[in-house]
């Protein structure tokens, strides 16, 4: 029989934190669940966990063939291996907490798409973000939702929402992929618990001093494929992205800026300086550099 979801799980380098990731899979409240861990460095994971005492049979991996070619492409060459009728989406240096499959699922065969409040954790596995406030009940995404917290969702979502896959982004691909699943969904239900266990790592691009040159090619692309095909989005969630990434792109010159001056080291020491970005003195910069661009 067919597993009622597929849990998509791409792995680079992971063999420090995917232990944690699958461990969490295992301890899921509802059982009924297959992972396929899409390999983007050739390593056999499989073997890996099996080594770490992990062997389930509901646990299976494909390879891109390559390595380091990207989220978007190690999830897209898992899509034709999934046999659920529902799909989820874990990155293999993050979690579920036990209870979030059992909690999503409900949402997204009634509305087509769930994700839930992602909480953040700092590298001692401290919770200390979370990107909506408390809320007593599940709420429908708004493009807005989406794009202003600079943080992950990851949807729990029918199998038929999935197109043609995650776009062929190395940035940011995870984002106008939820954008699409708001569009083709009948909504996308965001639950208001902390279900998601988002860790920041040293690898984290956040962490790099390379962040805003990847970041600078990243939003380009972005803009460039707005203007052109729109990534298949409504027009009113497409006019909202590119008001959003017109102005992260600026705001990224700024960030860019502070680092050489010397007044940051990173983009997380950035983001928390300026409010996350949006603080109101940072505005008028903002504002004047899109209109520079």
């Amino acid at each position: 029989m067919t597993p009622t979801v597929t849990v998509i799980l791409p792995a680079y380098h992971a063999g420090a934190t995917l232990k944690r990731a699958v461990e969490s899979l295992l301890a899921q409240s509802f059982a009924d669940w297959e992972a396929v861990i899409a390999s983007d460095d050739c390593s056999d994971y499989l073997a890996l966990l099996a080594g770490q005492g992990l062997r389930d049979p509901r646990l299976r991996q494909v390879s891109t063939g390559v390595s380091g070619s990207g989220d978007f492409n190690a999830r897209n060459a898992a899509l034709p291996a999934a046999r659920g009728r529902f799909l989820a989406a874990l990155d293999a240096d993050d979690a579920f907490a036990p209870q979030r499959l059992e909690a999503l699922l409900p949402l997204a065969e009634r509305h087509g798409a769930a994700v839930c409040n992602t909480g953040t954790h700092d590298r001692d596995g401290r919770l200390y973000k979370r990107p909506f406030p408390a809320a007593t009940a599940p709420f429908a995404m708004t493009a807005e939702h989406i794009l202003s917290p600079r943080t992950p969702f990851f949807p729990v979502f029918r199998r038929e929402l999935a197109g043609q896959g995650w776009p062929a982004l190395p940035f940011c691909a995870d984002v106008l992929f939820n954008l699409q699943l708001l569009c083709r969904a009948e909504a996308l239900i965001c639950h208001p618990d902390s279900l998601y266990r988002y860790y920041k790592t040293d690898g984290s691009i956040t962490q790099s001093a390379e962040t805003a040159r990847i970041a600078e090619a990243g939003y380009r692309c972005i803009l460039s494929r707005l203007d052109a095909d729109g990534f298949g989005l409504d027009p009113a969630v497409r006019a909202a992205a590119r008001a959003e990434f017109s102005a992260n792109l600026a705001l990224n010159r700024i960030f860019a800026r502070w680092m050489r001056e010397g007044r940051c080291r990173n983009l997380e020491e950035f983001l928390d300086a300026t409010e996350n970005g949006k603080a109101p003195w940072l505005q008028a910069e903002v504002a004047a550099e899109v209109v520079a661009w």
